[in-house]
Order: C-alpha cells, then sequence, then structure tokens
C-alpha cells in the first residue's frame, strides 16, 4: 500500500509527547505513513512539537496542560498564541472554544485527545530513555512512581468488564504552591490540595472498605496531610495499572491549569466509568458528560454520583462500554494521529 502521508516529525525527549511520538510510529509500521524524525531542540517542560506533512504543511501537536506556552497570566499567554505561533494546523490536548479567537492567521485549532504517559515503540526508545533520566532527576514522588520505565499503550488498555466487587478507586498527589511564583498558579495549587484531601476523606467515611484512595508520598504531603498517605506498593505505576482494572469506578479532579490529566486517561484506556469535576477543556469525537463520565461539583454530589454508578450496574456496564470504545476510536495513539492527518484531509479536498 502507498503511504497516505509524507510526515517530518521535528523530535525532542519529551514525556508528554511520548503519545504523539508512538502514534506516528506506529502509522509508520503498518505504512500508512512515510516517517522521517529530524533531530530538534526542544524544552522537555514545553511539550509542543512540529511535523510537516507532504512537504507542505506546518502542523502543531501542543501537549501542554493549559493555556500556559509562557511564565505569565492566562491573558499574556492567549496573546503569546495569537503573535507567535505559525502553522498550518494546531492540535492541542487542552483545548476549548475560547482559544478560537486568538488563533493566529491562517491556522486551524483543534482538538487533540487525551494524555496518557506511555513509552513509545522503536525509533524513539533512545530519547525516551534520556528524558526519563532527567525526568526523575531530583524527583522523589516520580522516582517512587516510575519502578519500571517501560509502558506501552497496550499496558494501559483494559476490556470493559465490571468486577464482581463493585469499588472505587481516587489516588493521586497534592501539588507545594512554593514551588511556583505566579499567584493565580499558588491558588490554584492550593485549591487542588484542598479538592483532593476533601473528597479523600468524605470517601472514606461514606464508602469504607468499598473504597481504595489516598495521597502519594513526597515531602510536600508529609507536611500537609501525612495520615492520608498511602503505602509506596499501591502508587507504584506498574501496581497502579492493575488497582484500576480491579476497580469498576474511578474518581478524578482537575489539574494543573485545569488541565485534564493523565490519571482521567488512564481511566478511559481500562474501560472504567469515572466521576470527575467538570472539564475545562474538551477532546475530540462524542466524548461526553452522563455517557463517558459524570461530573460532580461538590462532595454532595461527588457522593450522588458514586452512589448511581454503585447501584445501577446498566449504566456501569453502559459507561465501560462507550469508554472502550472512545479510546480506540479516538485516544490510542495510531488513531488518535490518524484522526488529526484525516483532519487535514478532509479540509484539503
Amino acid at each position: 500500500m502507498k503511504a497516505l502521508f509524507k510526515c517530518e516529525l521535528h523530535y525532542f525527549p519529551s514525556l508528554h509527547l511520548c503519545q504523539v511520538y508512538d502514534g506516528f510510529e506506529k502509522l509508520r509500521k503498518l505504512g500508512i505513513i512515510d516517517l522521517k524524525v529530524v533531530q530538534a531542540s526542544g524544552d522537555a517542560t514545553i511539550p509542543v512539537a512540529k511535523v510537516i506533512i507532504d512537504n507542505k504543511y506546518t502542523v502543531i501537536y501542543d501537549t501542554l496542560d493549559g493555556f500556559n506556552w509562557i511564565s505569565d497570566s492566562i491573558p499574556e499567554n492567549l496573546n503569546y498564541f495569537k503573535s507567535q505561533i505559525r502553522a498550518d494546523y494546531y492540535f492541542k490536548r487542552s483545548f476549548n472554544e475560547s482559544l478560537l479567537e486568538f488563533a493566529p492567521k491562517d491556522c486551524n485549532i483543534y482538538p487533540l485527545g487525551l494524555n496518557i504517559g506511555l513509552q513509545p515503540e522503536s525509533s524513539f526508545k533512545k530519547g525516551f530513555k534520556e528524558s526519563f533520566k532527567d525526568f526523575i532527576k531530583g524527583n522523589y514522588l516520580v522516582s517512587k512512581f516510575y519502578k519500571k520505565t517501560a509502558f506501552y499503550s497496550n499496558d494501559f488498555e483494559f476490556y470493559p468488564i465490571a468486577n464482581k466487587n463493585n469499588k472505587v478507586l481516587f489516588i493521586t498527589r497534592l501539588w507545594d504552591s512554593e514551588n511556583v511564583s505566579l499567584e493565580h498558579l499558588k491558588s490554584e495549587r492550593e485549591q487542588i490540595n484542598k479538592d483532593r484531601v476533601d473528597c479523600i476523606n468524605v470517601c472514606k467515611k461514606e464508602f469504607g472498605d468499598r473504597f481504595t484512595g489516598g495521597l502519594q508520598e513526597n515531602p510536600f504531603t508529609l507536611k500537609y496531610a501525612k495520615e492520608l498517605i498511602i503505602p509506596n506498593t499501591l502508587t507504584n505505576r506498574q501496581i497502579f495499572l492493575k488497582t484500576i482494572r480491579e476497580h469498576n469506578i474511578c474518581i478524578a479532579t482537575a489539574g494543573l491549569h485545569g488541565s485534564i490529566g493523565w490519571k482521567f486517561g488512564e481511566y478511559v484506556a481500562a474501560s472504567r466509568a469515572i466521576i470527575s469535576e467538570p472539564l475545562e477543556y474538551a477532546a475530540p469525537g462524542e466524548f461526553k458528560n452522563n455517557k463517558n463520565y459524570f461530573t460532580f461539583k461538590n462532595k454532595e454530589e461527588l457522593l450522588a454520583q458514586t452512589h448511581s454508578l454503585l447501584k445501577n450496574r446498566d449504566l456501569l456496564n453502559q459507561t465501560m462500554r462507550a469508554n472502550y470504545q472512545y479510546y480506540h476510536n479516538f485516544m490510542r495513539p495510531d488513531k488518535m494521529i490518524l484522526n488529526t492527518l484525516l483532519k487535514l484531509y478532509e479540509d484539503l479536498i
């Protein structure tokens, strides 16, 4: 089969971009694209990668947590985006329609999709290992969480099969507000910490042995909420992915910059039923509240949504099947990237 697209990917090591890199590599193996990988300079903390399609179109893949290209306020970031970005197509993980008002000239902007932290295949392995070593260097939490570095896309995937024991999962982390200088980021971290601790406490009280939850250990959490820290054996990534599969219902809260966290994507890949704070950003395709996930804005709504899924087995199964279908149509790395390339094709014919 003749390749449908010629792709020149400007590569630099970044864990946030590994799902994108993996998607391109899988499409290359399938013969759908011709892929040329060009080593590029880049900052792993700003995961924005450029790809040239058919020697003509500049496409950017952005897996930033939010509107945070520069260390400044959101309005200044949006002005930066409008004035400094040059691309024909821009696929952004943290997408909402407000971004369209700041679209650079002649730039088409679309949602990229939900993120998971995996290792790309084949030609990207060396770069991943270098990036990973830098990522865990001096990072107390990550060094404990990633005992095994190689997690491929199929390590996250599972069937929409409900466990006989109906259990609820929420394992999360806290953020030290002293690690950021901007006041709006400090306030955001303080609110995230409060909300996550409240969720754990209310679920522990309400659901007892049916709830598995707590905080990952790090120096800040030891000072902030030591009593909620759970054993490192549960937060080890390999065990955590297995733990997700053992729970039918998984809880998610907003991440930094209002992002949809990696944990949310892991729940979808494992075909779990999800209860989440409202999503600030959009995913491509038919990914909807009350179909793929159920939202809560306060503790009362969290408990009500959880009880609803615990009691209604049909609704639980429908949600799990919806997430299984969504993952394999929109989120699996090869499908995620193929969908972006087909968007170019649709716009050009």
